[in-house]
């Protein structure tokens, strides 16, 4: 019956991991409907000039393209 407590074990994780992905979620959403003024940003060369809720959207599908890339990569050498 040990099976039993590693499966209770590995669903108290996915449950854990839900939780924190909302609460993430939900505190990113709250973070850009406070912050909706334009801002601007000078990428190199270019100045851009942009609400701020779009920049933090694009750093946040930024950072999570990056973890995702770099989570494959770690998967690869263990395996």
């Amino acid at each position: 019956m040990a099976t039993e407590g590693a499966t209770e074990a590995k669903g108290g994780n996915m449950i854990r991991r839900l939780i924190i992905a909302g609460v993430i979620i939900v505190l990113t959403v709250w973070f850009i409907l406070v912050n909706t003024e334009e801002v601007s940003v000078k990428l190199w060369l270019v100045k851009v000039e942009t609400p701020m809720w779009i920049m933090i959207t694009i750093v946040f599908i930024a950072g999570w393209a990056v973890g995702a890339l770099l989570r494959r990569r770690s998967a690869k050498k263990r395996g």
